[in-house]
């Protein structure tokens, strides 16, 4: 069945079980039509806080950030109340909220944990709803990275396991907007042209790269030495210019394994080469220097060795976007071999889970309820490539439960 056949057929599938009856919709605890008031005031809110960060101020005059909505684990399953596949409720307002011209919403980027763990088919089906509502009357350009969830495994690898060409066939088969990606490949990059001048190079990571079943991804993220040499001889170089920058969407937080005491945001899941490989690699290109290095595999298979020349590089970095923690959060990456000096840390930005039903395990301070105003949650990032700083807003639940005063707009610089 070709994929335009296979689309109509879904739409009707999706319409026939979004267009039921009420009695049916209950019955699933999905949430319905009657939450509509809650995304109004949500969205009243959040718009308001987009339009204090969507511009900045020079002695010339006013000019306009690249503003990117960003989205994390909605984990669409057949048991949530808001992000379930017949109707995800979450999905769908983050997408409706960034279409809204007013806001002039630059990007959407979603950083991975789309579906939840379910037998295999229900999986694929989950992944197919997650694509369908994403691109959905979505006018705006989409981006998305892989996360550990989206190969569906188990603590053991099973017959329900996603396989990289079936997760590239559903996840990959569609998209808004052109993109440079290796044939048959989940890792991409692509260029939107920012409101100022310039350009945003968007360069998305697949932690799930592998052809077989080798590694169980749930608990370990995976790049192969064909992604790491893109990434250091096309990603960061093809094209690039003095006025790109660039934003890195990698599902995992480039940390360590966090401690007993839960010293990292990094609260499960392990990297079979050490963690600090990409930021390392980064780093090698902010320093416009040369970093070669052989990082071993902690599993004891097929290490990775790193050639990179960034001397004749052009371009900035701004941060990494990131998930997988289920709450929001930033910090500096610290621990690299090659860390300068002379310029501040990377930072990595993590947006909360979309899902609720999806409850975090360590950090999630943010109170989250079905069927009221925390029941969505999303960041708004505004990057203003002139003052080299990035500001933070959310939509729907943001707060933590013990911070009655946590602002609700956050920066960042990144220069």
């Amino acid at each position: 069945m070709d994929n335009t056949l296979s689309r109509i057929l879904l739409s009707l599938l999706l319409v026939v079980a979004v267009g039921g009856c009420q009695d049916e919709l209950e019955e699933l605890g999905l949430r319905s039509e009657a939450n509509e008031a809650y995304y109004w005031e949500n969205n009243r809110s959040a718009a308001q806080r987009v339009r204090r960060i969507m511009y900045g101020e020079t002695d010339s005059g006013r000019y306009e950030r690249f503003k990117i909505v960003h989205i994390s684990d909605p984990h669409l399953s057949s048991w949530s109340g808001s992000n379930h596949y017949k109707l995800p409720i979450n999905l769908r307002q983050s997408i409706r909220f960034a279409n809204q011209q007013e806001l002039r919403i630059d990007a959407i980027a979603a950083t991975g944990d789309f579906i939840s763990i379910e037998p295999k088919e229900t999986a694929k089906d989950c992944m197919r709803s997650f694509v369908y509502h994403l691109y959905e009357e979505n006018h705006v350009p989409t981006f998305l990275c892989t996360g550990n969830h989206d190969s569906n495994a188990n603590e053991d690898i099973g017959d329900d396991f996603l396989l990289k060409h079936e997760i590239n066939e559903i996840l990959f088969g569609k998209s808004n907007y052109p993109s440079r990606r290796p044939d048959a490949e989940n890792y991409y990059y692509a260029d939107v042209p920012a409101p100022d001048g310039g350009t945003i190079r968007f360069i998305a990571l697949d932690m799930l790269d592998q052809p077989d079943r080798r590694y169980n991804t749930l608990n370990y993220a995976i790049y192969s030495q064909a992604q790491i040499d893109w990434l250091t001889n096309v990603a960061l170089k093809e094209g690039m210019t003095e006025r790109h920058s660039v934003v890195v969407l990698n599902h995992y937080p480039f940390q360590p394994l966090s401690s007993a005491k839960h010293g990292t945001y990094l609260s499960d899941g392990r990297f079979v080469h050490p963690w600090n490989m990409i930021p390392e690699i980064i780093e090698a290109f902010r320093t416009r220097s040369v970093w070669e290095k052989t990082y071993p595999n902690q599993l004891g298979f097929e290490e990775i060795r790193v050639k990179a020349d960034f001397r004749a590089s052009e371009g900035e970095f701004v941060c990494y976007l990131g998930g997988h923690n289920h709450s929001f959060a930033y910090f500096d990456i610290e621990g690299l071999d090659n860390e300068s000096a002379e310029l501040p840390a990377q930072q990595m930005i993590l947006c909360t889970n979309q899902a609720p039903s999806e409850v975090g395990v360590i950090y999630n301070k943010v109170e989250r309820e079905e069927n009221s105003l925390s029941s969505n949650s999303f960041c708004i990032h505004a990057i203003d490539t002139r003052e080299k700083k990035i500001y933070i807003t959310f939509f729907g639940a943001y707060k933590p439960s013990n911070d009655s005063d946590y602002p609700d707009i956050h920066t960042l610089s990144y220069r």
